[in-house]
């Protein structure tokens, strides 16, 4: 899974289940006053299931 949290509020604004673990350190952006996350989902760390996809979202304003 991936939650993403609003710093100010700290209300969730996002949480999903992604297609393998994802060990590594989202990224985010901004793109006309739009924000995105992205994350890799490799896996194959603690016994989950292998991966090999970036998982993009956009989130709503």
């Amino acid at each position: 899974m991936i939650r993403a949290f609003d710093k100010q509020t700290r209300q969730m604004v996002c949480s999903a289940k992604l297609p393998a673990a994802g060990y590594a350190s989202p990224s985010t952006y901004m793109i006309n006053g739009k924000r995105y996350i992205v994350i890799a989902c490799g896996g194959g760390k603690l016994n989950t299931r292998s991966g090999d996809q970036y998982v993009a979202f956009a989130l709503d304003e």
